[in-house]
């Protein structure tokens, strides 16, 4: 093989490896696909974290009311504000969660 031959077989060569390593870089399965799908774990994984809270609240709640564990304070809360009803010498202050 010639010196030109020997200068186009670098060239080519080369030319693959720019590729194979920018495709590696920025391709579909490359390295920032792969840090843009960590921060999505992440935030998958906070938004599971805050609905397993979310479910745990929500069991504790129907727990109370249910006939076995009926807390009828509860009970009473939840009817007082579903239906904004109260007695007449009541005060009622109604605040955010």
């Amino acid at each position: 093989m010639g010196k030109h031959g020997q200068t186009v077989l670098n060239a080519t060569l080369g030319a693959a490896i720019l590729y194979l390593g920018a495709h590696a870089v920025t391709g579909r399965q490359g390295l920032v696909a792969y840090v843009d799908l960590q921060g999505q774990e992440r935030v998958l994984e906070q938004r599971l974290a805050d609905l397993e809270d979310e479910k745990t609240e929500l069991e504790a709640r129907a727990a109370r009311l249910k006939p076995a564990t009926l807390d009828l304070d509860y009970l009473d809360e939840r009817a007082r504000i579903s239906l904004a009803a109260g007695e007449p010498d009541e005060i009622v202050f109604a605040l955010d969660p």
